[in-house]
């Protein structure tokens, strides 16, 4: 997108400039409890074996997603395929701006803007679709495709026709990337849109027409034994296991595939992880680890107090990427909030966002 960009002096402070318009606003805390043990989750094959278990961990924080960041190089085109062909609603848009980087790992100056996609419950009700446009550094590479690579590889959104859905999203551009069924669901259809970004599809009549439902996001994992004391101690709870002796409905056309599933959720909202362990052929490789990586590349959990949890958990010996700071959202109507970041075992971005339970319907 080509647009002029005003340069702004390099950002020499924690706290960035309140003249900054439209800006993010950073504040870094430095908790008392910054110097307490750390220990590092580290995956067989990744670096070794996880060494010392989390014993001594926190009431999980976690209560709900609040969004999954989609990143491309064009937030309209993006947000006009999640409105028009997914039967979901843009509610607010933080517009292209100048900000400081390091919030989401980048040196220096970043620009970049964001667009909230829900389905039509609202804000109060599901979690979004964070579409992050990326202006500077460009997006790079591109969206996951190969379902054993370890990291975020597709969310799963519910629709009330999907003969007609899928029909709009070849309309659209899309392409069926493979399909087949699952123990726990009917038919099940894995859907590139035009940027690469994989959607596996499902049919719910029970949902109203013209509407559509966020149903999962499927990560795969190196290891199930590793990553399950990771996502219950932020707060997942366990919804069922499964065994895959197929992978033909997520594009793995190997004969003798299985994987190992557990299905997880956070106690206020139904949305799921998918976590996915290949045993044949194995999980291989890492999550990327660049904030501008085409596709699927973080999510947000809600939590009551950023700042008590992140002092809590540093304390019990989890590694955060970054100490909490506050944002501001210019462009929209959501509070200042604060915000920390942690890695999955695998290196898959969860943010800790401070929302409280009012703010969401029961």
């Amino acid at each position: 997108m080509a647009v002029p960009i005003p340069r702004l002096a390099p950002v020499t402070s924690a706290t960035l400039p309140s003249n900054r318009f439209p800006s993010i606003r950073s504040c870094i805390m430095s908790p008392s409890s910054a110097t307490g043990r750390r220990q590092s989750w580290q995956v067989n094959g990744v670096g070794g074996v996880l060494s010392i278990p989390v014993t001594n961990a926190p009431e999980p924080p976690a209560r709900r997603f609040l969004h999954m960041c989609y990143c491309c190089d064009d937030t309209d085109e993006a947000v006009d395929f999640l409105v028009n062909v997914l039967d979901m609603r843009e509610v607010m848009r933080n517009p292209l701006h100048p900000s400081d980087g390091s919030l989401l790992g980048i040196e220096g100056e970043i620009v970049s803007g964001a667009a909230f996609v829900y389905d039509k419950r609202g804000p109060r009700t599901s979690p979004s679709v964070e579409v992050q446009e990326w202006v500077s550094p460009t997006v790079i590479g591109t969206p996951m495709r190969d379902a054993t690579h370890v990291g975020m590889q597709s969310l799963g959104v519910a629709v009330p026709d999907l003969a007609d859905t899928l029909n709009r999203m070849n309309a659209a551009g899309c392409t069926v990337v493979a399909e087949g069924r699952t123990d726990w669901t009917d038919r099940w259809v894995t859907v590139a849109d035009p940027t690469g970004t994989l959607f596996d599809m499902f049919e719910d009549a029970s949902i109203p027409a013209g509407e559509s439902r966020m149903r999962h996001l499927r990560i795969t994992i190196t290891d199930l034994e590793t990553s399950l004391p990771w996502y219950r101690g932020i707060g997942f709870e366990e919804v069922a296991r499964h065994e895959w002796t197929t992978g033909a409905h997520v594009g793995v056309d190997q004969a003798d595939a299985s994987a190992s599933i557990v299905r997880m959720r956070l106690p206020d909202e139904p949305c799921e992880v998918v976590l996915t362990q290949w045993n044949n052929p194995r999980s291989h490789g890492r999550h990327p680890e660049h904030a501008n990586q085409a596709g699927l590349f973080r999510t947000a959990v809600g939590v009551d107090d950023t700042v008590r949890s992140y002092e809590e958990f540093l304390a019990a010996g989890w590694t955060f990427e970054r100490e909490p700071r506050q944002v501001e959202l210019s462009g929209t109507k959501v509070p200042d909030m604060w915000i920390c970041f942690l890695n999955d075992p695998d290196g898959v971005p969860f943010e800790f966002v401070q929302r409280p339970r009012s703010a969401f319907r029961p």
